[in-house]
């Protein structure tokens, strides 16, 4: 697919860089980033070097890892010579070093070293829309996180739900009457065994992996911290608006014939974190054989008194056939950690 402008990071800022290549795709800017951009079997490599020579601006998410990284001057290097726009996104207060330095020196850059990132991210919106050429007015207005609102299939108001995480629960039989403190300690040992093994069982046949994971923004005399817990993720089949909350029929089958868009919907809980939260979700749908079907990102924008988040994309078209028949698999990340794990099937 074509692009404007390709993002370059370390890995360790893969959460800001998704955050950036969300908001400059809802504001129309088309981004190229690695490995979501990288087809399968493609050469790593030589998939970077076309995306530089294809992109006609250069996002560099700077900081002491980028600074370190020899990956990043190599894509540094690459975009001033093919004479790309390179704007600089610094979100530490570190300054470039040896080769980073040579070739920064000379160019303006913009600071995200406040706790708003939300704000500096409009602004490099703003900036990079001037650059390229775009009407501003053809960006939607920035939200009250001073990020711009995601387009549709937008996900709608969070409702305060209460949820009931699914499990298993079995009984430890007791032991039988009589028997000697060895025997009932081996007894008790071969129920925990059946248990386990059992709930391994299950679990691995639901096909679902949820994984808490952190939330850390370290910015200026700021340095925040926020567990978040996945409690759920599913599927459900609908048009280019996603039906409301509590309205949505799940699944984990689907017919061919019948399928429009198919939604993946991921439910977060946490305590209140006190402070607006952008914590964006990179979800990648791959097929039986691991190719790569669609990418997206749910972009959740967490309110400071909120308990519980959801958020859903959706993939497919308004009329069916775009869905073959076959088993999906859903993978969510935040940053390079998997964090929430699904599958469901398309059936003739």
């Amino acid at each position: 697919m074509a692009h404007d402008v390709f993002i370059s990071y370390s890995s360790r800022d893969s959460t800001t860089a998704l955050a950036v290549v969300n908001a400059l795709e809802t504001a129309g800017i088309r981004c190229w980033i690695a490995p979501r951009d990288i087809k399968a079997g493609h050469v790593w490599a030589q998939a970077i070097v076309e995306a530089i020579a294809a992109s006609r601006a250069m996002v560099l998410v700077f900081s002491s890892h980028a600074n370190r990284s020899g990956h990043v001057v190599n894509e540094l290097d690459s975009a001033i010579r093919k004479g790309a726009i390179v704007v600089p996104f610094r979100i530490e207060n570190v300054m470039p070093e040896g080769a980073m330095e040579f070739h920064l020196r000379s160019r303006h850059w913009l600071d995200a070293l406040t706790p708003d990132l939300g704000k500096h991210i409009g602004d490099l919106v703003g900036t990079m829309k001037t650059l390229l050429g775009q009407p501003a007015g053809d960006a939607p207005a920035p939200t009250e996180f001073g990020m711009v609102p995601p387009r549709a299939p937008v996900s709608k108001s969070r409702p305060v739900v209460q949820t009931t995480a699914s499990g298993f629960h079995f009984k430890v039989p007791k032991p039988t009457l009589g028997l000697s403190k060895s025997l009932k300690r081996s007894a008790l040992i071969v129920a925990i065994a059946v248990v386990l093994f059992a709930g391994s069982r299950l679990l691995g046949k639901s096909g679902v992996t949820l994984t808490a994971f952190e939330f850390h923004q370290k910015t200026e005399g700021s340095d925040f911290r926020a567990r978040l817990t996945p409690t759920s993720i599913r599927f459900f089949e609908d048009g280019n608006q996603a039906t409301p909350f509590n309205s949505r029929r799940y699944s984990k089958t689907f017919v061919v014939a019948q399928a429009r868009y198919i939604y993946t919907e991921v439910y977060l809980q946490f305590d209140p974190p006190q402070r607006a939260l952008y914590v964006p979700l990179n979800c990648t749908i791959f097929d039986a054989a691991d190719g790569v079907v669609a990418n997206f990102t749910l972009a959740n924008r967490i309110t400071p008194e909120a308990k519980n988040w959801y958020n859903e994309s959706g993939w497919g078209a308004v009329n069916p056939g775009t869905w073959k028949p076959g088993t999906y698999r859903a993978d969510c990340r935040y940053g390079d950690k998997s964090v929430a794990r699904g599958s469901f099937d398309l059936l003739n």
